[in-house]
C-alpha cells in the first residue's frame, strides 16, 4: 500500500498535540491557555521550534520520495534511467546521421573521391565511398549527412552542390534518388529507452536469440519495428524485418538503411548465423463504420483512437485483434455507438508485412 507523505499543516497539528501532551506530564498544573500560546500561537516559543522542525521534515520526507522513485526504471528520471539502462547493457541511442543515394552525371571512368562534401538545404553530405562514372556516364554516391538529426533528411529529386570541383562531371550537382536520404533521428526520448529498457530486464540476452536482433539494431537505428524470423532461407539462418520511423508513423527502409544495418549485424551477429536484412511491407488497413454520433468532432477522436491503437500494438508479422479495435473506438470521445462494416475479424498481417491505418471512412446507418 502507499505511504502518505503528510502536508506541513499536518505535521505541525501531529507535533503540537505531541509537545502540549509531553509539556503536561512534566507539568500537569500548567495553565491550558498559557500552554496553547506558547505551542500553538506563531509567535510562541514552541511554535516557533515546531515550524521550524517541521519544514526541515517535511523536505526530508520528499527526498526520501524523490529517491524512492529512482530506485525503478519506470518512475527514474531521465539521468537515473540512463545509469539504470548502462547497467543492463542498454545505451541511449544518440542522435543519428541521414544516409542515401545521390546521383551524377559525367565522363565515363571520372572518380569521385570518398569525402566529398555537397551542400544541401542548411546541412552539408558528405561521399562516404569513392565511386567511378560508369560507361552509361552516371554514378551512384552513397551520401551521408554531417550533421546529426532529422535535419539531415532529404526529398527525391533534391539537387546538392559539390564544394570543390570534380574534373570530368558535366555539372558540379549530385542529385537525390528516388529513396531520398533517410534515417536522421533526434536522439532517443526517455519513453523509447525505458521501454528497451524493460524488455531487456524481461528476456535477458542469448548471444543471438530471437530477441536480441531487435535489441541490436534498435541500439543503432531509428527503427520502429524489428522483427526476427528464424530459418528465413534454410536451418540456422536468421531474416531480419525492419521499419523505420516511429510506431505511429512507419516506413519501409531504403537500400541505404539496409545496407548499414546488414553491416552492423555483422559486427555483432554469432560467426554461425546467416542474416539477412529485409524491408517490411507496409499494409494500410482501411476502415470503414457506422458512427453513433457521427458528428465531425467525434469522427476525428475515432481517427484518433485508431491511429493510436496501430501504433501501440501493430507489429510486423503480427495478429490485430478485432475486438481491441472496436474497444479502442468506443473509446473515442463522444463516441455512444459504433458498427464496423470492415474490417469484421481480426486484421493477420503476413510474415514481413507491417499493418498501418488507411483510410478511414464513416457512412450512414441504414
Amino acid at each position: 500500500m502507499p505511504f502518505p507523505i503528510s502536508d506541513p499543516t499536518t505535521l505541525t497539528r501531529r507535533l503540537e498535540t505531541l509537545v502540549e501532551t509531553e509539556i503536561r506530564k512534566v507539568r500537569p498544573d500548567v495553565n491550558p491557555a498559557e500552554l496553547a500560546r506558547a505551542v500553538r500561537s506563531p509567535r510562541g516559543m514552541f511554535g516557533i521550534i515546531i515550524r521550524t522542525f517541521v519544514l526541515g521534515l517535511y523536505e526530508v520526507h520528499l527526498h526520501l520520495k524523490w529517491w524512492g522513485q529512482q530506485y525503478f526504471p519506470d518512475t527514474a528520471e531521465a539521468e537515473y534511467l540512463v545509469r539504470h539502462a548502462s547497467i543492463w547493457g542498454i545505451a541511449r541511442r544518440p542522435a543519428t546521421f541521414a544516409i542515401g543515394k545521390a546521383g551524377v552525371v559525367g565522363v565515363p571512368d571520372t572518380v569521385v573521391p570518398a569525402g566529398r562534401l555537397l551542400q544541401g538545404t542548411g546541412v552539408t553530405y558528405e561521399v562516404t565511398e569513392a565511386e567511378t562514372i560508369a560507361i552509361d556516364g552516371t554514378a551512384s554516391l552513397t551520401v551521408r549527412a554531417t550533421s546529426a538529426g532529422t535535419i539531415g533528411n532529404a526529398a527525391a529529386g533534391l539537387q546538392l552542390s559539390l564544394l570543390e570541383t570534380i574534373p570530368g562531371l558535366t555539372e558540379q550537382l549530385a542529385t537525390i534518388d528516388d529513396a531520398g536520404v533517410t534515417g536522421g533521428a533526434e536522439i532517443e526520448r526517455d519513453p523509447s529507452l525505458l521501454s528497451r529498457l524493460l524488455e531487456r530486464i524481461r528476456e535477458p540476452a542469448h548471444g543471438g536469440a530471437s530477441f536480441d536482433y531487435p535489441r541490436w539494431v534498435q541500439n543503432q537505428f531509428a527503427a520502429s519495428h524489428v522483427k526476427t524470423l528464424p530459418n528465413w532461407v534454410g536451418r540456422g539462418s536468421v531474416g531480419v524485418a525492419i521499419a523505420m520511423g516511429t510506431k505511429a508513423n512507419p516506413r519501409a527502409p531504403t537500400e541505404t538503411e539496409l545496407e548499414a544495418i546488414g553491416t552492423y549485424l555483422d559486427e555483432v551477429r554469432p560467426v554461425t548465423a546467416e542474416c539477412a536484412v529485409i524491408p517490411a511491407v507496409i499494409v494500410p488497413r482501411n476502415i470503414t463504420l457506422v458512427l453513433d454520433p457521427s458528428t465531425f468532432a467525434v469522427q476525428e477522436a475515432v481517427k484518433t483512437a485508431a491511429r493510436t491503437f496501430f501504433a501501440a500494438e501493430a507489429e510486423i508479422g503480427g495478429r490485430l485483434r478485432f475486438s481491441r479495435l472496436s474497444e479502442a473506438v468506443s473509446s473515442a470521445a463522444g463516441e455512444y455507438a459504433h458498427r464496423f462494416i470492415s474490417p469484421t475479424a481480426d486484421i493477420v498481417s503476413a510474415a514481413t508485412e507491417l499493418s498501418v491505418p488507411g483510410t478511414i471512412t464513416f457512412e450512414a446507418d441504414e
